[in-house]
């Protein structure tokens, strides 16, 4: 029949394009849902990728140090293992940011898909719309539709129907200019997309060619040092007599503060209670570096059969290096032990902390300091490492102080 469409068409019409515009609004919201996920883990990524590279550039830095006087020494060997983790961390991170971007681009290829299907169907129910108007667009067909109408109200009815038609179809195109448009910007994010996981890509050839290169330096340092076996043994006795006369003074010292403390009846809680709560968040007692020897029983990096009962931790840094306090306290003495340079020991309640290779100090006995206080600098060995001792004793003993310190980047 040659007339004007009729209500129930319209509403047919109306119906499929707004489930039509629906699909794709729906596509619209969970694709900027899920990318505002993905730019949240990107950006932890992209953090996580620039807390490993400021590691790296201080690592070169001390794994330079280390060749410049020799450069078969054990301190070397630290600095290399702890430059390959650090690679190693970072081209993790890179894999984990490269496959994060194949999930996105996934996921917005599976909705570029979908969009289109529904642009397509949404061009199809216009086209439809547009060619059953232009049937009974006449004035002619309009007017014998209006004419026909048993009673007023149904005339009013047809008349808003072909106000609401002609508004349909032109809120259609706005419909269809809108998906188009989120359509053409998502194929534009993907190929941006695209481009970035390459970049990444190339970064990680680099990386995996950078750690390459010290794996096969570290596998010749270690050739070299095993052939010093002698000499590295030698060394060893010799770091364990001063390490235990070290232990011993420390433990001396901190045993006649107790007896001093209690003599006097000094409330230490309050002090005890405040060094507990900071557990996991102390600063480090240098800026730099990393940690060459763990708290406890651990095998020798080189000497098979051979372990080494750390009551502390090393931490190896670059010459010159300020060492600071960790938390306020009160200097309780300062000593000097041949191998083991000057040691500052701070009284913070029933926990004791001490700071031991420190080349000169800047601090008295008796003086109360605040955290981050300057107590002096490190030490630089006859082999150019330069490295010092932290310890953190309680009431039962030393316990790990990398528990006790706020957390880094790629601990080895």
């Amino acid at each position: 029949m040659n007339r004007l469409v009729s209500h129930s068409a319209y509403q047919k019409d109306m119906t499929g394009l707004s489930r039509l515009f629906l699909s794709s609004l729906f596509m619209i919201i969970l694709l900027m849902s899920h990318s505002l996920l993905a730019q949240n883990e990107r950006a932890s990524l992209e953090k996580q990728k620039a807390d490993i590279l400021k590691k790296i550039q201080e690592n070169e830095k001390i794994l330079s140090q280390t060749a410049a006087q020799r450069s078969t020494s054990l301190g070397r060997l630290r600095a290399l293992n702890n430059q390959i983790s650090s690679r190693a961390s970072l081209i993790k991170a890179i894999n984990s940011e490269v496959s994060l971007l194949d999930d996105e681009i996934a996921e917005n290829q599976s909705i570029i898909d979908a969009m289109e299907e529904d642009l397509k169907a949404l061009k199809a129910e216009y086209a439809q719309m547009i060619y059953a108007t232009q049937k009974s667009s006449s004035g002619f067909n309009q007017l014998t539709f209006l004419f026909a109408s048993n009673t007023f109200n149904q005339l009013f009815m047809r008349m808003k129907y072909i106000k609401q038609y002609g508004e349909a179809r032109q809120k259609q195109v706005s419909q269809i200019e809108i998906v188009q448009q989120n359509l053409n910007d998502q194929i534009s994010e993907i190929e941006i997309q695209k481009e970035e996981k390459q970049d990444l890509l190339n970064d990680e050839l680099t990386e995996n060619q950078k750690l390459e290169g010290l794996q096969v330096e570290q596998r010749k340092l270690v050739t070299q040092l095993e052939q010093e076996e002698n000499r590295i043994k030698k060394e060893l006795e010799k770091q364990r007599e001063s390490e235990k006369e070290l232990t011993n003074k420390i433990e001396e010292i901190i045993e006649a503060e107790r007896r001093a403390a209690a003599l006097a009846k000094v409330d230490m809680t309050a002090l005890t209670s405040a060094f507990e709560k900071e557990r996991g968040k102390l600063p480090w007692p240098v800026d730099g570096g990393f940690v060459s020897s763990k708290y406890g029983l651990h095998a020798h990096p080189t000497l098979k059969r051979v372990e080494i009962n750390n009551k502390g931790i090393d931490i190896q840094t670059s010459s010159d290096a300020y060492v600071k306090a960790v938390f306020p306290g009160k200097i309780i003495a300062i000593q000097s032990i041949q191998g083991q340079g000057i040691t500052v020991i701070i009284q913070h309640g029933d926990y004791y902390t001490s700071y031991s290779k420190l080349k000169a100090v800047t601090v008295k006995k008796d003086q109360q300091i605040q955290a981050g206080a300057v107590l002096g600098q490190v030490l630089t060995n006859s082999e150019n490492v330069s490295e010092m001792k932290f310890r953190i004793n309680a009431v039962n003993g030393t316990v790990n102080p990398e528990t006790w310190l706020q957390s880094k980047v790629n601990k080895p």
